[in-house]
């Protein structure tokens, strides 16, 4: 009557199946139902949509799928079918070549992709906005093709400027500064306005962008930040109410639109702060009250792991346009030192990049102590802010320990412990006699800077040591009778050999009789301003001045011969009246005996002579005359002599040389 597989032929109570029965059906089911395969949604986003108006693609994808289907599903939804067109997909800053699809790409990280339909070859596109002043179709070919040869944007804005000016005249708005042109990257990863001027407008393909789009803002509408050798231009508007520069705004536009986002176009992680931004203008810190005008240049400066960090990042998109002359390489203007200066009274342009500068700072850390690091190509020392900007970290750290010591141990009251393997030190107030280290806890005498003497008092340790102490007097005392104090550190200086010109540790160098300071005159010769009392004041010696160059001019002429006395012989009367001489008799000639004849110059010493004269002639004075008093010659005079002397006086010894060269060949050979 009922049903065989009706509920109430179940022998179970309120008709449920048995185990047995559901565990059949759970098998089939295995056999007649496979499993679905999983989904997920992602979100696809055209990145040329600024361009091409595309929104958002959301769409569903199965776990094996590939890219290759997720191309189909675009050119479905845009294109025709008997379209042909490309399709490229971008991740991570990266185009992607293989067909996987992205394991994080989901409606909160969209997927990239650029569609490319046919006849299109992805080359970049410019367009100009302004619709008063106009560049034609010739003109934008001509901008075409500055950018293909690898110009700068600069350059380009330059060009810009130019055509601007010879299309259009006094009509439409007037270029005063090419600085006015807006190059703006649309579409592609990092959109927005090009602001460095040192960029290559072509290296835009690094943010996968091809298309360009120019405008123009007016004479009094931006601002020029100048740092790492290069020039940043901001475009917006951020004055105050008085129509002067508001720097908080405009460092926030340097944090954001340029330090944090070459290459993501929504940069979420902060890697500086607005404060460590520091701004300059004519070489004065900026104030938030400053009355900077629009168009007008500010400096500015970060710390150095952020500027180290940016410099990496904007490497693709700045030329190398400079070299190093130490290590030849070819180096971008961000890699040389900023204002191309080691230091700020540096009076030449440097031609190191920072890192020889750094390694140079890293091997004069070893031969030299740290307060006397001078620049690579002048004498000026560096200062702590020139070694913090070129050292690496390992020298800079090493560096500012000593000046941190250096100071500390200039303090009073400062004393550091005595224990060896203890670094560390505090200040002890006057009269306190014992004193406990903080970090060793080992005890010391502050009266005596001595191990604490234990069991013993201040008088009886004076006591006990009266004898050492007279010892150690004796000694300092016999160490400044054999040495003298450098003027520059005040180190003792014992001189057992050599010249008078010593060169100390610290890196001065002075005379060791009178204590004057030696320097390069403007010819890089070396000189030294001897007091009255010093021996070389009136008689300089062979390596100061022009005779370490020409050793010729300090060898001595001969003496000349001596004159016989001048002695008046009276004769007897007869002999008064000289005899007449026959005519046509020759008068007696003198001999070699009575008068000494003149040495007479060769073909070389005559033509010195005539270079010599040709100088003396102008009224000028010969600085390597030995009889010449250097001292008396200043740095702040002009030289008095014309440069072609010294390169007349150069070829006279080379060629004086040569010509010796040649007779004593000549001489070896006769013989």
């Amino acid at each position: 009557m009922f049903s065989r597989w009706s509920s109430f032929s179940s022998g179970n109570r309120h008709g449920e199946t048995s185990g047995h029965q559901k565990d059949e059906r759970k098998h089939r089911s295995k056999h007649h139902a496979p499993p679905r395969e999983k989904r997920r949604r992602i979100n696809l986003l055209d990145i040329d949509s600024p361009v091409t108006g595309r929104g958002i693609l959301n769409i569903s994808v199965k776990e094996s799928w590939g890219l290759d289907r997720v191309m189909d599903t675009i050119k479905k939804q845009y294109l025709d079918k008997e379209q042909n067109a490309e399709v490229q997909f971008f991740w991570d800053d990266k185009k992607l070549d293989g067909n996987e699809i992205p394991e994080r790409a989901s409606p909160l990280e969209p997927l990239l992709y650029r569609l490319l339909e046919e006849g299109d070859n992805g080359a970049l596109r410019i367009s100009w906005r302004r619709q008063k002043s106009k560049l034609r179709k010739h003109e934008l070919k001509i901008i075409e093709e500055e950018i293909e040869a690898g110009r700068t944007v600069r350059d380009v804005r330059n060009t810009i400027a130019d055509l601007l000016r010879l299309a259009n005249g006094d009509r439409g708005d007037a270029v005063e500064d090419a600085n006015q042109i807006v190059i703006k990257a649309i579409g592609g990863i990092r959109e927005g306005a090009l602001q460095g001027n040192s960029w290559e407008v072509r290296k835009v393909d690094t943010w996968f962008c091809r298309y360009l789009e120019f405008d123009m803002v007016p004479a009094d509408g931006f601002f020029v930040l100048r740092g790492f050798n290069e020039e940043y231009v901001c475009q917006k508007p951020y004055f105050t109410p008085h129509g002067y520069a508001d720097a908080p705004k405009l460092k926030q536009w340097l944090r954001d639109k340029v330090l944090a986002s070459i290459y993501t176009r929504i940069s979420r992680h902060r890697t500086i702060d607005v404060e460590d931004i520091r701004f300059t203008y004519r070489g004065k810190a900026v104030k938030r009250r400053n009355h900077i005008r629009p168009g007008e240049t500010i400096d500015f400066d970060v710390p150095r792991v952020v500027e180290d960090r940016f410099i990496h990042a904007e490497a693709p998109l700045v030329p190398l346009t400079d070299t190093c002359i130490v290590c030849s390489d070819d180096k971008r203007v961000s890699e040389m030192p900023n204002r191309h200066r080691v230091t700020m009274s540096c009076e030449h342009d440097s031609n190191m990049c920072k890192q020889c500068v750094g390694a140079w700072i890293a091997s004069s850390m070893d031969t030299v102590t740290w307060d006397r690091l001078k620049c690579p190509e002048c004498p000026q020392l560096l200062k702590y802010e020139n070694v913090r900007a070129f050292a690496p970290r390992d020298v800079f750290e090493r560096y500012d320990k000593l000046a941190v010591k250096s100071f500390l141990s200039n303090l009073p009251d400062f004393f550091w412990c005595l224990n060896p393997s203890c670094d560390s030190g505090q200040i002890h107030p006057t009269g306190c006699e014992k004193a406990r280290c903080y970090e060793c806890k080992r005890s010391l005498c502050v009266r005596h800077n001595v191990p604490w003497h234990k069991g013993e008092t201040c008088e009886d340790y004076e006591r006990r040591t009266r004898k050492q102490r007279k010892n150690d007097k004796a000694s300092e005392k016999h160490v400044k009778e054999i040495t003298k104090p450098c003027p520059g550190c005040n180190r003792n200086v014992n001189k057992y050999t050599g010249c008078d010109h010593v060169t100390c540790i610290c890196g001065h160098e002075w005379c060791w009789i009178c204590f004057g300071t030696y320097y390069r005159d403007e010819h890089e010769f070396l000189q030294c301003h001897h007091t009255r009392e010093c021996q070389y004041h009136d008689n300089p010696p062979n390596y100061e001045g022009g005779r370490a160059f020409m050793p010729f001019l300090n060898i001595a002429r001969p003496p000349p011969p001596p004159v016989p006395p001048f002695v008046v012989r009276r004769r007897p009367r007869e002999e008064r009246v000289a005899p007449l001489d026959p005519p046509g008799a020759q008068p007696p000639q003198d001999g070699p005996a009575d008068r000494p004849r003149r040495p007479r110059l060769n073909e070389i010493d005559g033509r010195f002579v005539d270079i010599f004269r040709r100088q003396m002639d102008r009224g000028q004075r010969n600085p390597f005359d030995p009889n010449m008093n250097i001292n008396l010659v200043r740095p702040q005079q002009d030289n008095p002599l014309d440069p072609d002397f010294f390169e007349e006086a150069m070829l006279f010894n080379l060629g004086h040389l040569i010509q010796r060269a040649e007779r004593e060949g000549r001489g070896h050979a006769e013989v």
